[in-house]
């Protein structure tokens, strides 16, 4: 927190946490929030990999085994469908706007541009482009 609160105005803050677990001044304040959701089915799968390559979590012997603990909320962090049961009651909140990766990933522009709107960033056509092809995954394997 004391870091930041250093931080220059506008701040970016990227977080997993659910409404609950946030300061209620965030969820009070002038603070716009982006929610990016993933559906069940591709988060289990990623949740999966990420989970068994964790070396200070418990792997899972099987995809049943985990997938199990997944539905039921058994993982380190709980449930990911009470995530976004948490995450749903806000879906009308001015300063919240939830998006899907799905979305994103079907028109990256388009999805993009409801991004900048909702903050109130300025770009033109051009910068959008620019930001599909940096954020290409090709783009960001190369750099990684």
């Amino acid at each position: 927190l004391k870091r930041m609160k250093k931080m220059p105005s506008r701040r970016i803050i990227l977080t997993h946490l659910p409404p609950h677990l946030l300061p209620q001044s965030v969820l009070q304040s002038k603070a716009k929030i982006l929610v990016l959701v993933r559906n069940p089915k591709d988060t289990a799968v990623s949740y999966y990999h990420f989970y068994n390559n964790m070396p200070v979590l418990s792997s899972f012997a099987s995809w049943d085994e985990y997938f199990a603990a997944f539905m039921n909320g058994k993982l380190t962090w709980g449930s990911y469908f009470d995530y976004l049961v948490e995450w749903n009651k806000y879906i009308d909140h001015e300063k919240i706007m939830m998006i899907s990766y799905e979305e994103l990933k079907e028109d990256q522009v388009l999805g993009m541009k409801k991004i900048a709107a909702f903050f109130g960033f300025s770009l033109c056509e051009e910068d959008f482009h620019r930001i599909v092809k940096k954020t290409s995954f090709r783009a960001m394997k190369e750099k990684s």
